[in-house]
């Protein structure tokens, strides 16, 4: 993928996240003043804020943040010299799609189990409902796969940029 492309498809990713959040945010003030102000609650609303919070967060966290946006406890990896941090992302990249690997099929056949469950109120299937968590994992696993790839290259550096947010062209 081209970087023009690429781009392209992180801004309307970003798109897709802020339009789900802002439905999210007039949902919600409207369950708040159907159920305070009118006082009849409305159950619909309170299940699609749910959803959509849920699938708002996983989308943004696969496709639209980078690496150093998603919370980690880095306190020891940021002060380490670059070619241990380039190691530890290595070993525990690799690790990480080993298992999560190893479990990505359990959690699509549960997910694909859940079909014959409904939510309470909306009544959407619930395969329909949870399929953001294998869609979640399989483009986080694609993406630190690709970055492991970019690590154990010669351009290691630029790379290691992404994961801290530092300027490898300030070392050079």
């Amino acid at each position: 993928m081209n970087a023009a492309r690429g781009r392209l498809w992180h801004q309307a990713a970003g798109f897709i996240a802020a339009w789900s959040l802002g439905v999210v945010f007039i949902l919600f003030i409207a369950g708040v003043g159907m159920r305070y102000l009118f006082n009849r609650p409305v159950s619909w609303i309170d299940e699609a804020v749910t959803l959509l919070s849920v699938w708002s967060t996983f989308w943004t966290a696969a496709f639209v943040l980078k690496w150093p946006e998603h919370i980690a406890f880095d306190v020891v990896f940021s002060n380490i010299a670059p070619r241990a941090q380039r190691l530890c992302l290595l070993v525990g990249g690799a690790g990480f799609i080993v298992l999560m690997g190893a479990a990505m099929p359990g959690l699509v056949d549960y997910t694909l189990f859940l079909w014959r469950e409904r939510t309470d109120a909306m009544q959407l299937r619930l395969d329909w409902v949870y399929s953001i968590f294998p869609l979640f994992f399989a483009v986080i696993l694609i993406r630190l796969a690709w970055s492991l790839r970019q690590l154990a290259s010669p351009s290691w550096k630029d790379e290691l940029a992404r994961w801290t947010g530092h300027d490898p062209e300030a070392d050079r």
